[in-house]
């Protein structure tokens, strides 16, 4: 039976500079303690994650985007992919998927791409990460207020 709380899923390398956006974005939302929502600050995505996804009725996954895009991307996924996995990772779509075929229901999901310049070890987030973050931190904000 799926519950009506939010989980939010913030991904990436918290050693590799602006990889950590997704993260960090996902532990300023923990920090606000919005009700009904889970919040998940993890190194990449996993098939465990399929049964916490089972029991969402929305899923916000937050990642950064280094592909040199200078906005902050919002995409709803469907599950309507199909399941594959490279070793242990997975995409939003890939986990959606499996999520639907193992439980035989996913919840509405939301990708957030925060734009990100670079990937270099022990740097900080650079002011495109950072502004990138608070921008998405506000979007989940206005997803979560409309559902």
């Amino acid at each position: 039976m799926r519950s009506s709380h939010i989980l939010i899923i913030g991904y990436g390398n918290d050693l590799r500079g602006d990889d950590a956006a997704g993260r960090v974005a996902a532990e300023r939302l923990a920090a606000l303690q919005l009700p009904d929502t889970q919040v998940l600050s993890v190194h990449q995505l996993m098939p465990e994650h399929a049964a916490l996804l089972a029991q969402a009725q929305m899923a916000i996954f937050i990642d950064a985007d280094l592909n040199d895009c200078p906005i902050v991307r919002v995409t709803h996924l469907t599950s309507g992919a199909s399941w594959s996995v490279i070793g242990h990772t997975a995409t939003p779509e890939g986990l959606l998927a499996l999520t639907a075929a193992v439980y035989g229901q996913a919840p509405n999901g939301w990708l957030i791409r925060i734009p990100a310049i670079h990937s270099v070890f022990g740097a900080p987030l650079s002011r495109r990460a950072e502004d990138g973050v608070a921008e998405a931190v506000e979007i989940v904000r206005h997803l979560i207020s409309n559902r």
